[in-house]
């Protein structure tokens, strides 16, 4: 049923804004567009491949909010993160078309490719993330593939009404499209009497790493009957995706619809359909588990012909974090279940269902480890005790959210009079964590609740205490980069320094293409941000690697002794905020690719920097154009987009006096002033990237770089 719409006028004057912002940035979008940009993924179809198959994907390329990114002309080679799945890029029937020899340096438009992708049969299922490489335009943003066990079929339009629903059978993915406004998507099949289906759409879920897909889908699925009637439906259950069961009362023909919530459309917004009859887990208790051991889970789900739990054995090479595995029954394999893997101690308490509103005192928490349980009833507090020492940092975080409850956590701790000593909530988008230290020897609790008072099976969640040591966390901006052979480009890496951790942290890089190599830093005790110079060889031939960055510091191993730790640093991608703004996202792969000649080049008259604390020092920047290349160009030694900063290579003290360096359409030269503070430290020829922008749209850029080396003398 449609609400009646009534006049909301400050709703419509952010319309208007809105939309009089998006023309405008379109507008500097168009102006700013470089002639060379990296291929923007934003969907593949179908979205979904079957394991022990071959299977032609169709990928999609283009933003919509102006600028470059439509062009995958020439793709060579399609990567995947993991093992057991191979691709190749098929080249059209006919030939890349033809390049015009009086415009040497573009090439035609051509928006999709087909790859061919090969799966193993053992191949772990789920999503894998994989990049695609062309001569021009280097790597591409990251796109998405999701690996499954049942058959896979393709949307046929038209299907937007019952007499024209397209039959499925059971159980099967279908692959469709919300394509354009008012799209609804009809498919029938076959149920018997007291026949069990679950419903899964895979959606939204796979546009959070595209740059620019705004807004995102918001997918609804109703179930019915021959006669119309409504049986179930269900909108926003993994996040904005939506998950329904339904038992049949008679043996017949059912429809299943798709369509967006607001009746909304994109020819990108492509989704899986899972029809299942298979056993479907929708929570577990534990809910987290440790590598290389054996745990029996209590499963909460559908279609498990009365099991209550099955055993499930932990590889030792299961990753710490967030991990998603079947688990086999009786019945069948279930569908992928999130759990959290990690080297804590964990405890499982299966709610009894008598429990009522306030708080309900569970086990004990043991320090270190963890608890696991759901909220039993609404308005339930669960409530676990535990002892600390004074002076002793412990962190507690709960794992809800990111493992698909629906559960808001809010955590509390209380000293043995109840009085509340710290609280949290949202510290990881809806999951709470604290950084807690014992004021005093004794005996404390923790409790956990739903923000809203909500409960049941799908409210679980972990709570796990560890010890405060000193550790650290790298990420880096931005996850792929396209360098000419000659040429240079660069990351900019981010220290996360944790629980008094101050030693340096070595940078190192694995998996560039031949040719290419980089030169790292090794980040002293106070210093969190520093940048990879990636150079390709004059001789470096086009290719491309999936690359991967880590840090490592000496902190102390299990026995006490200091001991060399290396931890994974995280790539960034960049995300299109609605307005103009730039967000990022966490990814799982990154990727260098040496290309044909870039837009322009960056050399240094002055490679060396020798600065006085409270003096200034001019770096004298020199580019090299490509002969079609004349826009303006903009210098910097930070990524920074609208006056905010997203990196600052610069050490401590050290500033740069102008927010931007232009150099004008046409011309080579600029120079960047930096200054150092009166009380700046002294430093001995620090590494810096000089960065010179090309722009892609209103928010991406592609930058080339020079070195340029940096002492800060001894203050007199």
């Amino acid at each position: 049923m449609l609400r009646d719409l009534k006049p909301n006028n400050a709703l419509l004057a952010r319309v208007i804004a809105r939309a009089a912002a998006c023309t405008m940035l379109a507008i500097l979008a168009a102006q700013a567009t470089a002639q060379t940009s990296f291929p923007m993924i934003m969907s593949t179809f179908p979205t979904g491949v079957q394991r022990g198959k071959t299977t032609d994907v169709t990928i999609n390329s283009g933003v919509q909010n102006g600028g470059g990114g439509n062009n995958l002309y020439g793709a060579y080679k399609a990567m995947f993160e993991g093992e057991g799945v191979k691709a190749e890029i098929v080249p059209p029937e006919k030939g890349w078309p033809a390049r015009d020899p009086k415009t040497p340096f573009a090439v035609p438009s051509v928006p999709s490719v087909t790859m061919r992708v090969t799966v193993a049969a053992d191949a772990l299922p789920g999503v894998r993330e994989f990049r695609v490489a062309t001569p021009h335009h280097g790597s591409s943003t990251v796109g998405q593939l999701v690996i499954g066990d049942e058959p896979e079929i393709i949307e046929a339009e038209p299907n937007n009404d019952k007499e024209h629903a397209q039959q499925l059978p059971v159980p099967c993915v279908v692959n469709g499209k919300i394509q354009a406004a008012e799209d609804v998507d009809v498919y029938k099949f076959p149920a018997t009497a007291g026949q069990e289906l679950t419903f899964a759409v895979q959606c939204a879920r796979l546009q959070d790493k595209i740059h620019d897909i705004d807004p995102h889908a918001d997918p609804l699925v109703i179930i019915k009957d021959g006669a119309g009637h409504e049986l179930a439906r269900n909108d926003d259950y993994y996040r904005a995706d939506p998950m329904v069961h339904c038992t049949f009362p008679t043996a017949g023909t059912y429809y299943a619809e798709v369509r967006d919530v607001g009746y909304k459309g994109n020819p990108n917004w492509v989704y899986r359909l899972n029809i299942t009859n298979r056993p479907f887990v929708v929570a577990t208790v534990p809910c987290a588990v440790r590598r290389g051991q054996s745990v029996e889970l209590n499963l909460v789900g559908f279609a498990l012909n009365g099991a209550k739990s099955a055993r499930l054995d932990v590889p030792p090479s299961a990753p710490l974090g967030i991990w998603y595995t079947p688990l086999k029954m009786p019945n069948g394999t279930t569908n992928l279940v999130p759990l959290l893997v990690t080297d804590a101690p964990q405890t499982g308490f299966v709610p009894s269902g008598t429990a009522k509103a306030g708080p309900l005192q569970k086990g004990a928490l043991a320090l270190p480890g963890g608890v696991n349980s759901w909220i039993e009833a609404a308005g339930v507090v669960d409530r676990y005790p535990f002892h600390a020492k004074k002076g002793e940092g412990w962190g507690f975080e709960v794992t809800a959210r990111r493992i698909d409850s629906e559960l808001d956590s809010e955590i509390k701790i209380r000293d043995a009079k109840g009085n509340v000593l710290a609280a949290n909530d949202d510290a990881f988008g809806k999951d709470s964590r604290l950084d807690w230290s014992a004021p005093a020897d004794g005996d404390y609790t923790i409790d956990v609740r739903d923000l809203a008072g909500h409960a049941g099976p799908t409210y679980y969640y972990n709570l796990t205490a560890q010890r405060l040591a000193p550790d650290f966390r790298v990420r880096f901006d931005t996850d792929r980069g396209m360098i000419a052979p000659g040429n240079r480009t660069a990351w900019f890496v981010m220290l996360e320094r944790k629980y008094g951790f101050a030693g340096d942290v070595k940078i190192e890089v694995s998996g560039l293409p031949a040719g290419v190599t980089a030169t790292t830093p090794t980040l002293p005790a106070d210093i969190t941000q520093g940048a990879i110079i990636f150079s390709a060889d004059p001789g470096a031939k086009i290719d491309m690697g999936l690359v991967k960055v880590t840090g490592t510091a000496v902190l102390s191993g299990p026995d006490g002794k200091p001991a060399p730790a290396v931890r994974t640093a995280i790539p960034l991608t960049e995300i299109y905020l609605p307005g103009g703004g730039r967000g990022v996202f966490e990814v799982d792969t990154c990727a260098i690719a040496v290309s044909e000649q870039n837009d322009i080049s960056v050399t240094i008259a002055n490679p060396s920097i020798s600065l006085a604390p409270g003096g200034t020092a001019k770096i004298e920047v020199q580019i090299e154009r490509r002969g079609d290349y004349k826009k303006p160009v903009t210098l910097d030694l930070r990524v920074n987009h609208l006056g905010g900063v997203h990196t600052n290579q610069l050490p401590p003290g050290i500033t740069v006096e102008a927010d931007a360096v232009t150099i004008p359409e046409n011309q080579n030269k600029g120079v960047i002033t930096i200054k150092a503070a009166p009380d700046a430290k002294p430093i001995q020829n620090w590494n810096m990237a000089v960065m010179a922008n090309v722009s892609v749209n209103f928010v991406m850029k592609v930058w080339y770089v020079a070195p340029v080396s940096l002492t800060v003398t001894p203050k007199k």
